[in-house]
């Protein structure tokens, strides 16, 4: 059985995080799921790897992966918030919606849109409330 994690460099952060963990008899992954950008690393035989805890390169020692403390987690929930509103407010200034609707130029679908923006970017601020935070986070899906 081969395992392999997809790992992602975390956003602010010096260290990576294993997004995804795949034990299969089929060779390494090529391609990243849609929307992801990280790296496949081969880690056969190494069963400390789990989604959600750092990897660490050391050049003697090779991929170290180490769950995140209570600090660490706080920090990484924080810096993802943040991509996420970042992502949020790039995608807005290049589409105007909010001009459209002030204006009365918006069509309904134009209006449908804003309106899941809007929830995304309070549902992303909100995920503080969820149990389990900030070790455990259920994102909501970006609908831009």
């Amino acid at each position: 059985m081969n395992r392999y994690v997809l790992i992602e460099t975390a956003y602010k952060t010096t260290y990576s995080i294993v997004i995804q963990v795949l034990d299969t008899e089929e060779a390494m992954p090529t391609t990243q799921p849609d929307g992801v950008s990280g790296t496949w690393l081969d880690v056969t035989g190494n069963t400390t790897a789990q989604v959600g805890w750092k990897a660490q390169y050391f050049f003697d020692a090779g991929w170290v992966f180490t769950e995140p403390t209570h600090e660490e987690y706080l920090i990484l929930a924080s810096a993802l918030m943040q991509k996420r509103l970042d992502e949020a407010a790039r995608w807005l200034m290049f589409n105007p919606l909010q001009y459209k609707v002030d204006l009365g130029v918006a069509t309904p679908a134009d209006e449908a849109v804003l309106l899941a923006y809007k929830q995304y970017v309070i549902a992303v601020s909100e995920v503080k409330n969820q149990p389990g935070y900030p070790s455990t986070i259920n994102w909501p899906a970006a609908p831009f």
